[in-house]
């Protein structure tokens, strides 16, 4: 009986790990990041064209800095301000 407890223990351990969201490496105070087709998008926080950038559609205005991002990736949003702002947060 002690070792079905056990398994059990460990099964529910292991089903509460994978259900964690993995946590965002790109997530920074104040800004929306989303990654798509390996291009990192970077809005103010409350953004409206957050909503479309969540669907992998684009807004009106895109601004992209190629390589600019980290690990070199391209970084797009719908500000250059942002961008720069973004890249200089800790």
């Amino acid at each position: 009986m002690r070792l079905l407890t056990i398994a059990a223990a460990a099964s529910m351990a292991i089903l509460a790990a994978c259900a964690m969201e993995p946590k965002d490496p790109y997530a920074k105070t104040g800004f929306y990041t989303h990654v798509h087709d390996g291009r990192l998008w970077v809005l103010k926080a409350g953004d409206k064209d957050a909503a479309l950038v969540a669907k992998n559609q684009e807004p009106k205005v895109v601004i992209t800095r190629i390589g600019a991002g980290p690990n070199r990736m391209t970084v797009k949003s719908n500000d250059a301000k942002v961008i720069d702002d973004y890249l200089a947060a800790k």
